[in-house]
């Protein structure tokens, strides 16, 4: 029997009986167990209660306080980058130091933005007329912002959702593997 050529024949019927009794063997039916889908649970728990706690207060603030950012002359950007995910999700941060107090620790800032990129611009730090505390970089604070937003709460909603998703699943395996059992 050579590679690439047509079988006629006995070997083809062969071929073919053989292969319509592997399809006609049934695999046994199982009950799946809960612990995977429980750890899927707990994962978007995680990633959501991450995505809350790390980027909601700062796109809260910065909000708040739109309109009102004005470049700070006293700071300047220490280390500043930008990491694309397949042309999808982009993270930055940037580290701000005090000119005046060089010895004072560097203020971090970080945010995420899908479908956008750093695109080489430049590093502005930027302070609240309103809130003389609140130190940003101008990029992520005015220019991305609604990008930065609408990120924010498409991921929320897509982590929510898989998490939902995850507990249906959860509370399904959860039933069958009690019926099962009983």
């Amino acid at each position: 029997m050579s590679f690439g050529k047509r079988q006629t024949g006995a070997a083809a019927q062969a071929f073919n009986v053989d292969m319509t009794a592997a399809q006609s063997q049934t695999a046994p039916e199982t009950t799946a167990h809960p612990f995977r889908s429980f750890l899927g649970l707990l994962a978007c728990c995680a990633g959501l209660y991450w995505l809350l706690v790390s980027y909601g207060p700062d796109i809260l603030r910065d909000h708040r306080l739109a309109g009102t950012w004005q470049p700070a002359y006293d700071l300047r950007p220490v280390d500043g980058k930008c990491e694309r995910t397949n042309f999808v999700l982009t993270t930055c941060s940037a580290k701000i130091q005090s000119v005046a107090r060089p010895d004072q620790a560097p203020i971090t800032v970080s945010f995420l933005m899908l479908f956008s990129g750093g695109g080489g611009e430049a590093l502005v730090p930027v302070r609240s007329t309103k809130d003389r505390t609140a130190v940003s970089i101008f990029y992520a604070a005015e220019t991305k912002l609604w990008n930065r937003t609408l990120s924010f709460v498409s991921l929320t909603g897509l982590i929510a959702f898989f998490g939902f998703v995850a507990l249906l699943l959860f509370w399904s395996a959860v039933n069958s593997f009690n019926s099962g059992r009983s």
